[in-house]
This record gives structure tokens, C-alpha cells and sequence, in this order.
């Protein structure tokens, strides 16, 4: 391994002695190397004594990354692994409840529920709600709304209420009937209704999890804290095992995760938090919030450093990003955005005699592009990302894309434009077809009397025609297979009767359109058989007769997925199965999800990706698309998902508000809680363009479409351009080097 020669910000982290220390580091500053670089100092040193130095992390693969880096440096240095614990939030709480499920409260046989399992039984815990409650639901819908599409929507806006309040309360470790109590000495019927709402279906689905003998996620780290808050003896045992914390990506912290670090810490007090709260992109879909670490940098007790020098990019986007940075903080229209979007810091380049010299100005360009229409947008973004990648194999390119279903749209874009392309999005094309395909088969299998789904799984068979003969024409194939009236003459004849009897009267069938209808039915009939075996079996049954080796890679993966979703719910037939494929298939479930975690750009190849995914990577070129006012608003006029004007704003926001009041944790002010959600939204977008700058090397390229409306559209980059005269940054001028 090379060795690591600290620059200024990261020597002031290596002098750590102890104590508490919060570390502010901007993107590409090497903040992973200099927690390595201090883990393993203080193990050389034996600064832990008999204990361990912990490294608490977001997620598996940083874990894997950061121990597998230490264990080399070891290595080199030819010590024993001993030392040193590298752990995820959620493995740390489980190491530690697992280890006493007595002092708990909980039976030593508890399961975790993962993410799709919780989101069930939301689903089932608000579907009962619902039909206890008809009338107060019913009584909310505005009057243009008929009966069927009102239930639909208040299903979805019931759920986000819901789930806005069960993370709420539990990040604040309230049980059901704490909320309740606190209700009715709050103000009761009087108090907001979707408070009410969202508690009362926290209850039904806390009675679920229960039920189970199992917790989520957030009952797994409260389980934790209630652990160490309620005996002090383990808390100290606890804290001379891991006397040291190392805690990454702090800006992601939630209040649990604070909690938890503060009282392991509280013994030796020693905790160094390292994080970016200007990447801090997590807050609006989790209990995250960036101002947790700011305000933990700004304590009299806290040793402040800043890791601001970073050799990433070149001057002239650090430029434009530390621009963005300085007219928000100071610049903004909104005084609440101004406050809360970003920390007022830069990102230095570094200096001569650094291993790390940014890429030179001279071999960088930024470029802004304004279209016509969002199809235009991504047809020329593809086509000069194809270009670019055809003169310069050497160099990394990415298109990053605001949304998944953005991405979706480019990916097709540039696989018409035959491009060769890396999908990193929450779904990938090729698991996406496996899933559509299997989905399909599966809900035939479900139901083959029903209609359309003969149809369905002739379509998706034809994706992998498992015969030299081809199926036909597959548009009169289909329009046959969905007119079927008796689909069970045409899979089973009897007697005299002919499969093309059971289809409609349209003529004489072409013959190599019977053929491929004969090789359907032939396979249809084997994959029925199959229905009597376990899911996972089945599934790979299906798929054996149909995918190479690449494709049933992820059909395994996908069946053993199913395998322990009918685990969990032992009830379930192929019905459920099938709903459930059909979800995976919309990217809904992990198993479909590529490794994107351990994703390595590839020169001369384009890496497709949301502008989330693309937090801790880089390329030599970046295009962002789709910076306009659909995903970046500017103000509090801009479009926002869930405010509902009948409803008196954001019924969820609007719910959490009153719960912080009624806790001491949030006091009114000059906006409402459903403007202040919109200010956070706009704040996120900020920090989210910001990662998105900040991972382009030598050339940036922003566009948008003029199709969005103009009175919120790119001023925010407008601005930043302003304020970037000295980089010789000009709004609209063409790319040059990036083509």
C-alpha cells in the first residue's frame, strides 16, 4: 500500500490524542485514508489499551473498504489484526442487543426485519386503519375527487403520514402509547388530525412487529440505547471495549445513532466524528439531519478541524462549487435556506510537492446548455457521451440523472444510440428484464384463466425464445394469445379439438405463428407442473428453460429472495408471490439491485447513475441533466411532492411539526411545517448539485430543458455562475474539450 503523507487538516486528525474532535472535510479530500491512517496509528500506539479502536460507518461496503485497508497497513507493518472493530450502525446495535436479549426485554430467538418485510406491514397496518375509519378519510376528499381514485391517493398519503410518525417517534424513543399520552396532554381532539392518524397506525403496525417477535431497524438501535441508558455497568463494559470511536460519514447521523456513539463514548470521551454536513443529501427520506453534526463541529467542547484541500478536481470547478456554496449560505432568497442549506466552507486545491495536484484549467471545461424539451436534452447528452468515449477511451464519463425514472428514459437513449454503457441505477436494464419476465410467467402461473396473462407470459418468453424456430410475429402472436376465450382448450386439447380453435375467428393463422404459440403452450404446460414446488425451485425452473449463465445468476439471486419473503409469510401462494416479483421488478426489492456499492467507473465506458448513487465517486467528465425547476426548486413557489392545498399543506410534515412541539423540540415560527419541509427539500437539492459538481474532474457539463417553467428554472446555477467570474466560468458557452 502506498504510503499516506498527510497534507494540512489531515495532520491536525493524526496529532488526535483524545477527547472529542469533529472533522469537516470536503468532497475528494481523503477522508477514508486519514481514518485509516488514525485507526492504525492508534493501534500501533496501543492507545486502546486492552480495547478496541471502533470505526462506525454508513454502510456494508465502506465497513468492507475501511477494514480491509487497515488489515493491509497491519500487515505492512507486520502486526497481528487485533485492535480495531469496523462496524455499520445497525450491526454495532445488533452486536450489542444479541449479547444481552434478556436485560432487553426481548426473546433471545428476535429477528430484524429488513426493509421490504417493515414496509408490509405498514402497508397492511394503514389498509386497516382505513377500513375502521372510512368516514374521517372519506370526509377529506376535495370535491372533484370520485370515490375509487380518492382511496387510491389517501392510501398513499395515509402511508407517508404514518411512516413520517413512526420514525419521528421512535428516533425520539416514543412507544404508541407515550404519543397518545402526550396527545391528550397536548390539546387532544383538538390537536392536528394526521398526528392522530399517523400515531394510531404507528400502533397497528407496532402490534404487527410485535406479533412477529421481531424489531426494525429503528426498535434495533432504541433497543440499544435503552440498553446503555438503563445499565450503567454494561455501558461501562462496553466503554473499555471500545474506548476510542472513529465515527464516518457523520452527517448522515441520526438522533438514535447520536444517542448510541454519546453514551459508548461516555466513559473516555473519546469520539472523533468525521463528515461533510455539505454532502449531506439523506434528510428528506430519512431521520437524517446535517445540522446534528454542525452543531456537534460548533460545541466549546469539541476540537474543530477542517480537511479543506483536495486534489479532485480542477480549479475552476472547485471554483464553481465553493461559488454555489458562498451565494446560498449568503446570496439566497429564502433566509431559512440561507441558514440551513450548507456550512460556509471551501475547498482548497492543493499546493506544490502534493501527491494529489489537481487536473490544470488549461485540460478542464465547464459547459452550460439550455433545450428545447427533455427529449432533445437526452439525445444530445447521449450522443456527445458516445463521442466522447469514442475519442478518448482513456478518460471515465457519467451522465448523472436526478431520478431513477430519468435514468430509465436515458438508458434507452443510449442503447439507441449504441453506446456502451454502465447502468447504476436502482435497477439495472438486465435485472430489470429478468424481473419483468419472471413477474409475468409468474402471475400466468397465478392465474392462467385470467385475462391478459397468457398474453403477458407469451411476451416475456419471447425475450428469451428458448427454440431455433423464432416466435413469430409477435404483435399478431399477442393480439391472438389476449383474445383467447378458452385459454384452457389452447394448453390442454381434448379430443378432436384443435388449439386454434380456442382463438378468435380472424382467418387462416400463419403457420410459423401456430408453431410458435405450439412451442409456448409446450413450455406453459411443463411450467405448470412446476407450480407444485417450493417458490425458489419453481422460479429456477422457469428460468433454466430460458436465461444463459448471467441472467439465471440473478434469477438465483431473485428466488432465494422470494424463498425467505415466503419464510417470513408462510401463507403466501403464488398470488402473493407474483405481487411480490412484480414490486422487485420496479426496483422495489434489494435482490434485484446490481452491486453497485463495489462499482468502479471504467475508462471509455459511460457510467449511467442517479446524482445520490454518485455520492463517493468521480469521473474525468460529468454531465448533469435535468437541473431545472422539476427537481430544483428555488422557492417556497416551486413544485414540491406531498402538499396537498385541500389538505392545508403537507398532511406528514404538518403531523412530525406537531409531534417536535409537543416534545419541546420544535417551536413555530415565521413559516409553517409544510413550508419548512419545502425549505428543507430545496436546501437537499442544493447540497445534492453540489455532490454532483464535486464529481467531475476535468470537464462539467449542466443542462436543462426550457420546457420546465421559467420562474424557477436554473437560478440557483445562474447565480453560481455569477459569482464565478474569476474562473472564467459564462453561462451557455459551448463545451469544447467535452464535446
Amino acid at each position: 500500500m502506498k504510503a499516506f503523507v498527510p497534507r494540512e487538516g489531515q495532520r491536525e486528525i493524526l496529532d488526535y490524542e483524545g477527547g472529542l474532535m469533529g472533522v469537516s472535510a470536503v468532497p475528494g479530500s481523503g477522508k477514508t485514508a486519514t481514518i485509516v491512517a488514525l485507526a492504525t496509528r492508534l493501534i500501533k500506539e496501543g492507545m486502546a489499551r486492552d480495547g478496541q479502536v471502533l470505526i462506525v460507518t454508513y454502510q456494508t461496503a465502506a465497513v468492507d473498504n475501511v477494514r480491509s485497508r487497515i488489515r493491509q497497513a497491519l500487515e505492512e507493518m507486520g502486526r497481528l489484526q487485533i485492535g480495531y472493530d469496523v462496524r455499520t450502525l445497525h450491526s454495532l446495535s445488533y452486536s450489542i442487543v444479541r449479547a444481552n436479549p434478556g436485560l432487553a426485554g426481548i426473546g433471545s430467538e428476535f429477528s430484524v426485519l429488513d426493509d421490504r418485510t417493515s414496509s408490509d406491514l405498514l402497508d397492511k397496518a394503514v389498509r386497516m386503519w382505513n377500513s375502521r375509519n372510512t368516514q374521517i378519510w372519506g370526509a377529506l376528499a376535495p370535491g372533484d375527487y370520485y370515490d375509487e381514485r380518492w382511496e387510491r391517493e389517501w392510501r398513499s398519503i395515509a402511508r407517508t403520514i404514518a411512516w413520517t410518525v413512526i420514525t419521528t417517534a421512535k428516533n425520539r424513543r416514543l412507544q404508541p402509547d407515550d404519543l397518545f399520552a402526550r396527545i391528550a396532554s397536548g390539546g387532544g381532539e383538538d390537536l392536528n388530525l394526521f398526528l392522530r392518524i399517523g400515531a394510531e397506525i404507528y400502533q397497528l403496525y407496532q402490534q404487527q412487529v410485535e406479533t412477529m417477535g421481531g424489531l426494525d431497524f429503528n426498535d434495533l438501535v432504541w433497543s440499544a440505547v435503552d440498553l446503555l441508558e438503563h445499565h450503567p455497568d454494561l455501558c461501562e463494559r462496553l466503554g473499555t471495549r471500545w474506548p476510542i470511536i472513529l465515527e464516518d460519514e457523520a452527517q448522515d447521523s441520526v438522533p438514535l445513532q447520536e444517542d448510541l456513539l454519546s453514551m459508548l463514548g461516555r466513559e473516555s470521551a473519546n469520539w472523533v466524528r468525521v463528515g461533510d454536513p455539505n454532502q449531506a443529501i439523506m434528510s428528506t427520506f430519512t431521520a437524517a439531519d446535517p445540522r446534528f453534526l454542525r452543531r456537534f463541529l460548533e460545541m466549546n467542547s469539541v476540537r474543530t478541524v477542517e480537511m479543506s484541500i483536495s486534489g479532485r478536481c480542477a480549479p475552476k470547478i472547485v471554483d464553481m462549487a465553493n461559488a454555489l456554496v458562498q451565494w446560498v449560505c449568503f446570496d439566497h432568497g429564502l433566509a431559512e435556506v440561507r441558514d440551513q442549506a450548507f456550512r460556509a466552507q471551501k475547498i482548497r486545491t492543493t499546493g506544490r510537492g502534493d501527491s494529489q495536484q489537481n487536473p490544470q484549467d488549461r485540460e478542464s471545461d465547464i459547459a452550460f446548455r439550455s433545450y428545447n424539451n427533455r427529449v432533445e436534452e437526452l439525445s444530445d447528452v447521449a450522443r456527445r457521451a458516445r463521442l466522447f468515449c469514442q475519442r478518448s477511451p482513456h478518460l471515465t464519463l457519467a451522465i448523472l440523472v436526478p431520478t431513477n425514472r430519468l435514468g430509465y428514459e436515458m438508458a434507452d437513449v443510449l442503447r439507441s444510440e449504441g453506446a456502451d454503457f454502465d447502468e447504476v441505477l436502482q435497477s439495472a436494464h438486465s435485472a430489470r428484464k429478468v424481473g419483468n419476465a419472471l413477474s409475468a410467467i409468474t402471475s400466468f402461473l397465478a392465474d392462467p384463466l385470467k385475462r391478459g396473462n397468457l398474453e403477458g407470459a407469451y411476451r416475456a418468453m419471447c425475450s428469451y425464445w428458448p427454440t431455433e424456430e423464432g416466435p413469430g410475429d409477435q404483435e399478431r402472436v399477442a393480439t391472438l394469445l389476449r383474445s383467447c376465450y378458452k385459454p384452457e382448450s389452447l394448453l390442454y386439447p381434448q379430443g378432436d379439438v384443435r388449439p386454434e380453435d380456442a382463438l378468435p375467428p380472424v382467418g387462416e393463422i400463419a403457420l410459423t405463428d401456430m408453431r410458435a404459440i405450439g412451442v409456448f403452450c409446450r413450455y406453459a404446460r411443463r411450467w405448470l407442473r412446476a407450480t407444485s414446488l417450493p417458490i425458489d425451485q419453481m422460479l429456477m425452473a422457469v428460468a433454466q428453460d430460458l436465461m444463459g449463465n448471467a441472467d439465471m445468476a440473478r434469477a438465483q439471486k431473485l428466488a432465494a429472495f422470494l424463498r425467505g419473503r415466503g419464510d417470513i409469510n408462510p401463507s403466501w401462494r403464488l398470488p402473493e408471490f407474483a405481487r411480490e416479483l412484480t414490486l422487485a421488478s420496479r426496483g422495489k426489492a434489494a435482490s434485484l439491485v446490481e452491486d453497485e456499492d463495489l462499482f468502479t467507473p471504467r475508462p471509455g465506458r459511460i457510467s449511467l447513475t442517479t446524482l445520490h448513487k454518485a455520492k463517493g465517486l468521480e469521473w474525468d467528465l460529468v454531465y448533469i441533466v435535468g437541473v431545472d425547476g422539476d427537481w430544483f426548486p428555488y422557492d417556497l413557489d416551486g413544485h414540491f411532492r406531498g402538499e396537498y392545498e385541500f389538505l392545508g399543506g403537507d398532511p406528514g410534515e404538518e403531523a412530525r411539526a406537531e409531534l417536535l412541539r409537543l416534545i419541546g423540540a420544535w417551536e413555530p415560527g415565521r413559516l409553517s411545517a409544510t413550508h419548512m419541509a419545502h425549505v428543507e427539500v430545496i436546501a437537499e437539492r442544493m447540497r445534492l448539485l453540489y455532490v454532483a459538481i464535486t464529481r467531475a474532474r476535468r470537464y462539467l457539463s449542466i443542462s436543462w430543458s426550457r420546457d420546465i417553467p421559467m420562474a424557477s428554472r436554473m437560478r440557483t446555477v445562474d447565480q453560481a455562475v455569477a459569482y464565478s467570474v474569476l474562473s472564467g466560468i459564462n453561462e451557455r458557452r459551448d463545451v469544447g474539450r467535452t464535446g
